[in-house]
């Protein structure tokens, strides 16, 4: 096996008998014949070598690219799946409030923005304070809202605060509607409330879990809970009551 040092000299050699024919003309066509050989044999494994290395830098940069396209494209499906899982989230919001008034004529209820004053903690208070009063028009019964979502209900009234009773308490009762039968129903203290009977009549509750119970204002319809049922009994589970910053008194009624 020719070792490398020998390979090595005879390029040198080569290289430097190509350079000396070039550099002295005077040479007749035998010389030109082998010049002509010896400096193919010496530029074509060069030229080979050279276009093989563009060849690969070549495809290395396509490489890149397509790696760099990859990548972006990468990004924009992850920003596409965050705008589509919040797409999901609305829709099953809205969907929500579509299985309220699928069968009823949607009427915005006329009410105000308020806000709540004092402790906001609602796990151990079941009453909170409201800015608003006599002097905005509120009375004794108004409902107080999240969205369409039912939170309480006002039980004294002074001119400019108000004292809103919640869903969850014990001391709030009311009149819902389930698939069109009107049911009496109050808080326990805990996040449902328990159903008393249904109004005007003595027959089973008509209803299955799932079902939307609301509250008729009016031309306006209002949600309070959705029918579960715990221990074979009927209950109406309530919205958690944890965002406190878009509350609205309603004040059509």
């Amino acid at each position: 096996m020719i070792n490398n040092k020998k390979v090595f000299l005879i390029y040198i050699i080569s290289f430097f008998l190509f350079l000396t024919l070039i550099l002295f003309p005077n040479y007749n066509s035998k010389t030109k014949l082998f010049t002509f050989f010896v400096k193919e044999k010496i530029e074509t494994p060069f030229i080979f070598v050279g276009k093989e290395v563009r060849d690969l830098l070549m495809v290395l940069n396509l490489n890149f690219d397509y790696m760099n396209t990859i990548k972006k494209l990468e990004g924009d499906n992850n920003y596409l799946r965050s705008i589509n899982k919040y797409l999901l989230t609305l829709t099953s919001k809205y969907s929500e409030q579509n299985k309220i008034f699928h069968q009823a004529t949607i009427a915005i209820p006329i009410s105000i923005g308020v806000q709540v004053l004092g402790d906001r903690n609602l796990v151990y208070n079941k009453n909170f304070i409201i800015n608003k009063g006599s002097k905005n028009g509120l009375v004794i019964g108004d409902y107080v809202i999240d969205g369409l979502n039912i939170v309480g209900r006002v039980v004294n009234i002074n001119l400019n605060t108000s004292e809103v009773v919640t869903v969850k308490s014990i001391n709030y009762g009311d009149e819902v509607f389930i698939n069109g039968k009107s049911y009496i129903v109050s808080g326990t203290n805990n996040n449902y409330l328990s159903f008393l009977r249904q109004k005007e009549s003595t027959e089973a509750p008509d209803f299955q879990s799932g079902d939307v119970a609301v509250v008729h204002l009016n031309n306006v319809i209002l949600r309070l809970g959705i029918v579960s049922f715990e221990n074979n009994q009927p209950i109406l589970l309530t919205s958690d009551i944890t965002n406190l910053e878009n509350l609205r008194a309603v004040t059509n009624d």
